[in-house]
């Protein structure tokens, strides 16, 4: 696309300015995993399915075999890939008066980008078949839910809370944390028998995720694009910004729901 030589920022200018803004915030794409297969192949659908293995062994004497087998049954859910815009727009006037304009309103748009994707992901969270119901938010409740964890390996796990968690489990934790430095001088967790504690307002009430980033896909379609356009007439420019994408739970097992009662 050909750009006005009056436009205020260059296209790729504003592509890495947002960038820049989006690595600023917390990261959600370090807790899913990142799929690009729909790049490479035609096509707004995605079928993913969802596996469950059945069966057992047998203790078997000489010239016995079998009489049961392991069976692998799925099941297709049909996904359709959306895209998430926004479109930010200013006069050259407003820029004169106030050169911070552009960057205030690409951050608000980045934000708003940063916060589509962490909802996404909680909202597939959220649909945990594995749940387990505590009492509180304490260090035995994360041994309970790693416990509940179906793989051996530990390694990965993060745990997912709100701001209200937050203050109980300083609360409950208040012996063991006046140990560490860090929450002397800043309040910080850090981690929960092991498992790193990451905070976020969009997770629900009374609600806590224990997950590995192999719960949750991202397929991307199309990457963050920023589109500018201008009305030279009035003075107007106008910032688009999109991402085509699908978040999903892929992998059920790999995510604890923690409800407390």
């Amino acid at each position: 696309m050909a750009v006005s030589p009056h436009t205020i920022y260059e296209n790729f200018v504003l592509e890495n300015k947002l960038e820049s803004l989006l690595k600023t915030k917390i990261d959600m794409n370090s807790f899913i995993t990142a799929d690009y297969s729909l790049t490479e192949n035609p096509g707004m659908k995605k079928i993913i399915n969802t596996y469950t293995a059945s069966g057992e062994l047998e203790e078997l004497a000489m010239g016995q075999g079998n009489t049961k087998e392991f069976e692998v049954s799925f099941t297709p859910k049909e996904y359709d890939v959306g895209t998430t815009q926004g479109k930010f727009a200013w006069f050259d006037e407003q820029e004169m008066t106030d050169p911070i304009v552009v960057d205030r309103g690409m951050m608000a748009i980045s934000e708003a980008m940063v916060n589509d994707l962490t909802d996404k992901v909680i909202a597939e969270l959220g649909k945990a078949t594995l749940t387990l119901s505590v009492s509180d938010w304490s260090y035995d409740a994360v041994v309970d839910a790693i416990a509940k964890y179906p793989y051996e390996e530990e390694e990965g796990l993060t745990l997912l809370i709100n701001p209200a968690e937050k203050a109980e489990f300083r609360k409950a934790l208040k012996d063991d944390l006046s140990y560490v430095e860090a929450n002397v001088r800043t309040g910080y967790i850090g981690s929960v028998c092991g498992v790193p504690v990451v905070v976020s307002k969009a997770v629900p009430e009374d609600t806590a995720f224990l997950f590995t980033k192999q719960a949750t896909t991202c397929f991307i379609k199309k990457g963050v694009e920023v589109e500018p356009e201008r009305d030279a007439n009035i003075r107007k420019n106008t910032v688009y910004t999109r991402k085509v994408a699908l978040v999903a739970l892929t992998d059920a097992t790999r995510v604890i729901k923690i409800t407390k009662e």
